[in-house]
């Protein structure tokens, strides 16, 4: 095959490139299993505490449940997302990938695009177990949720889970390290929140709101441009840092 050859290849068949490599690790069907098992336990969590003292309204128990569920599912999310990326730095495959497809953002397109699928997948294969494992707990609470409450806290965990994952596949981008992106991946979804807290309580401010976390859930919820900006922000640091030492420099 030509230099141009390679270079035109579509960007659906790097999609399909992409999904039959992600899909061929067997921590990829580990993790997927994972996703939907910490969904479950995470759900568990209000299923247990939900009490008749302090029960939440039958409009916000969905939220409360899904929220509770995302929280287990997207530890197994984020390591598949950064896995994506960084797979086959780890077993030196990115060279032999690039060298059929020498147009390197378009191969990181491509893995993108097929992160953003996997991770829509589980979420919507996930989030309605967690709900089921919390049903009976609702009920014997007497909460009836309507029909349009659960299908709007379900859409809007999908949403953040997209999230997250594509901000787990940009920071392995940028690091090009699965530990390192685990790790940093795993900082900023679950300790950054409560240090921000921590000191915008201190400072009198609510710089909570400037955290990834805070931003994609609130992006769902609460005021649309403030949100959008910040979670804009987040992704965009590690996809430009990513690009731009991935065209720069060697695989």
């Amino acid at each position: 095959m030509r230099t141009d050859d390679r270079q035109r290849l579509s960007l659906p068949h790097l999609v399909s490139s992409e999904w039959l490599k992600l899909r061929s690790l067997r921590s990829f069907w580990l993790g997927a299993a994972g996703v939907v098992v910490l969904t479950a336990a995470g759900a568990l969590l209000p299923a247990i505490f939900l009490t008749a003292d302090n029960p939440p309204s039958a409009q916000e128990a969905p939220q409360v449940v899904f929220q509770f569920g995302s929280m287990g599912g997207q530890i197994a999310l984020l390591v598949i997302a950064v896995l994506a990326m960084t797979s086959e730095y780890s077993r030196g495959a990115i060279r032999l990938t690039f060298a059929a497809a020498p147009a390197r953002l378009r191969v990181i397109a491509a893995k993108a695009v097929v992160v953003t699928a996997v991770s829509a997948s589980l979420a919507v294969l996930s989030l309605p177990v967690a709900y089921v494992v919390c049903v009976p707990a609702l009920r014997a609470l007497g909460l009836h949720p309507a029909a349009r409450d659960v299908l709007g806290g379900f859409a809007a965990h999908v949403g953040y889970l997209i999230l997250v994952a594509l901000f787990a596949f940009a920071v392995g981008l940028a690091v090009r390290s699965t530990a390192a992106g685990v790790g940093l991946g795993l900082g900023v979804v679950f300790v950054l929140p409560s240090v921000l807290g921590l000191l915008g309580d201190g400072l009198r401010r609510p710089i909570e709101e400037l955290g990834f976390t805070h931003a994609a859930h609130g992006l769902f919820t609460g005021p649309l441009l403030a949100d959008a900006l910040t979670v804009a922000v987040w992704l965009a640091v590690p996809f430009v840092l990513g690009g731009l030492a991935l065209v720069r420099q060697d695989a």
